[in-house]
């Protein structure tokens, strides 16, 4: 794995998950709202305009028909990763 990824496990993928139903998430190809839920790049070294704690998670598309399966959600640290106590961070 890069090193600039952040490997995800159950926990932070359940929570990511939940974040795309609260907020209605669906493929924009298709209109699926079925991901698989990949890694997370932390965006806030990159991009000025991003809030210091923003990461970018890679989802694909769980629809095998997809013409257009890879997207991704930018979500803040607090929403998806623990603090290492099965806590979300503060």
């Amino acid at each position: 794995m890069n090193p600039e990824l952040t490997a995800l496990d159950a926990t932070a993928r359940e929570r990511v998950a939940e974040q795309i139903a609260a907020k209605g998430g669906y493929c924009e190809c298709c209109g699926g709202t079925e991901f698989d839920i990949g890694d997370a790049l932390y965006l806030g070294f990159l991009f000025l305009d991003e809030d210091r704690d923003a990461y970018m998670i890679a989802l694909t598309c769980s629809n095998p028909d997809c013409a257009k399966p890879r997207t991704g959600i930018v979500l803040c640290r607090k929403d998806f990763l623990s603090d290492g106590g099965g806590s979300a961070s503060p």
